[in-house]
């Protein structure tokens, strides 16, 4: 019985928290309804296909992982709630194998014990295990492929004769199936490898990596939707195709523009979520100075690790390098959220070495006093739990179900947030058409078949910037179906 305590009681402390943040809500972002439909056309045999959107597109934009998974998970039930709470216990379970992961990589299982703390009170990480998004499994299949590799003890085992060897190749597939971003985990096993000077080992790793994506690949020429993710990459905004492609110089300010912001905003937010974003550009100056300070601590930590320093550099590195290019309008911490852990355990330990220094019997545990800087952010999460969905949202929801009751079974509409609305309509759906041109714009709704408009107060420009225009040059060729007040919301059908 001994040995349950230990993993009862994390069970125990990690529950109550998870059960005092939990949303009941859906998140309000399309990419977590994007998932769900996802997950319901793999289990309905439809493939991996976009069942929401006219004439179901084979899928590119997301890996297939997340959407598997839930596939998976759907096979116990449909709801969002069990969905979300799929996604609780694989944070719960992401946390252990951090542990075991730190205890190594910092030869401290007590520093180990209050990383884990720390990460498990970081509301960011929080608020993503309670919404049906792929930042907590990525997290998690990360978490096990660095445990595994653990495992492998190459002074005993050939790593060709080592079933830990190739877990670890086939669990960091999967994280890199799940985000794309995951090629960073895979670089940061690879680098370790050689450092290690297991050029064997390196090379097989690396080889069978990419040999085990390749069928995505291949995937994406034959359905001619390969190059999908890559286009919004190097897009001006991908939210704007209009605008094109970035150039050389464009990618330029890109790169400067997100390392500015990193340092100053996200890299000390994921870390300390009561350090409160500012995006304004004249935002405090001591913003880059604490980002700075957080830079600096992660690498004096990681230079320090007795253990694993390559692994955790390397992984450090190539993540970092990735969200340098990342179009600037993709902004916010979750992006940076998988990340976490190792960011906390690398600052954590590059201030025990400061602390050590100056005092030499200080006691790691003395950090857990840390995480009376996270108690404020989980509150606002809990708060935030009890809170109704938004007035625009509520319409724009309310809207959906009536066109589930009350309109045809094969309309389909132009809207902001095609994926919620299926959700929500169970009719097929898709962006407004991005022509500021009536002509352009009637024509646009023509050829993809669109007979209805959802006229929202989300917050969005496309509604101003391509509707309106068209509305007002030709009203009557919209007829109104329905409407909802406090904000003004509309179905209007396209004659």
């Amino acid at each position: 019985m001994q040995r349950f305590k230990v993993p009862g009681l994390f069970v125990l402390a990690f529950g109550l928290i998870y059960a005092f943040v939990f949303d009941f809500k859906l998140d309000m972002g399309g990419d977590n309804a994007g998932y769900i439909i996802l997950g319901q056309a793999l289990l309905q045999g439809e493939g991996y296909t976009n069942i929401h959107i006219p004439g179901s597109p084979p899928a590119s934009h997301f890996p297939p992982g997340y959407p598997a998974l839930l596939a998976l998970a759907m096979v116990f039930g449909k709801g969002f709630t069990w969905l979300k709470v799929v996604n609780g216990i694989l944070f719960a379970a992401a946390l252990w194998w951090f542990r075991s992961f730190a205890e190594r990589a910092s030869g401290s299982a007590s520093l180990a014990w209050v990383a884990v703390i720390l990460v498990g009170l970081n509301s960011h990480l929080l608020r993503s295990s309670t919404i049906i998004m792929s930042e907590i499994p990525y997290t998690a299949a990360s978490m096990l492929a660095l445990w595994t590799l653990l495992r492998w003890n190459p002074e005993t085992k050939p790593f060709y004769k080592s079933y830990d060897f190739w877990l670890v190749v086939v669990l960091a597939s999967v994280a890199f199936y799940i985000r794309t971003a995951g090629i960073a985990l895979g670089a940061g096993i690879g680098l370790y490898l050689l450092f290690e000077r297991r050029w064997a080992a390196a090379l097989t790793f690396g080889g069978t990596f990419f040999a085990l994506y390749a069928p995505w690949v291949l995937r994406g020429r034959m359905v001619e939707a390969g190059s999908a993710y890559v286009d919004q990459l190097l897009s001006v905004n991908p939210y704007r195709p209009e605008e094109g492609l970035v150039d050389a110089g464009g990618l330029w300010d890109r790169i400067t523009e997100n390392a500015g912001r990193y340092l100053s905003q996200e890299l000390p937010n994921s870390v300390l979520p009561s350090f409160a974003v500012d995006y304004n550009p004249e935002a405090p100056v001591s913003h880059p100075l604490v980002g700075l300070l957080v830079l600096g601590l992660v690498a004096y930590g990681t230079y320090r690790l007795p253990k694993l320093r390559s692994l955790v550099a390397g992984y450090l590195l190539v993540s970092l390098a990735i969200f340098m290019v990342w179009p600037s309008v993709w902004y916010g911490v979750r992006f940076i959220q998988p990340l976490v852990p190792v960011l906390v355990l690398s600052a954590l330990y590059g201030c025990y070495e400061l602390a050590r220094a100056a005092l030499p019997a200080w006691n790691p545990w003395w950090f857990a006093a840390l995480a009376v800087l996270m108690l404020g952010p989980v509150r606002t999460l809990h708060d935030e739990a009890e809170l109704e969905y938004p007035a625009p949202y509520q319409n724009y929801f309310r809207l959906g179900e009536f066109a589930s009751d009350n309109l045809p079974k094969d309309a389909q509409f132009a809207t902001s947030k095609p994926a919620l609305w299926y959700l929500f309509a169970e009719r097929r759906a898709t962006r407004i058409p991005a022509e500021s041109d009536p002509k352009l714009f009637a024509q646009r709704l023509k050829e993809q078949g669109l007979n209805y408009i959802v006229v929202d107060q989300l917050g969005y420009g496309s509604i101003g910037r391509y509707f309106v225009p068209a509305y007002q040059a030709n009203p009557e060729q919209f007829e109104l179906v329905a409407q909802l007040p406090n904000p003004d919301t509309y179905i209007f059908k396209v004659k």
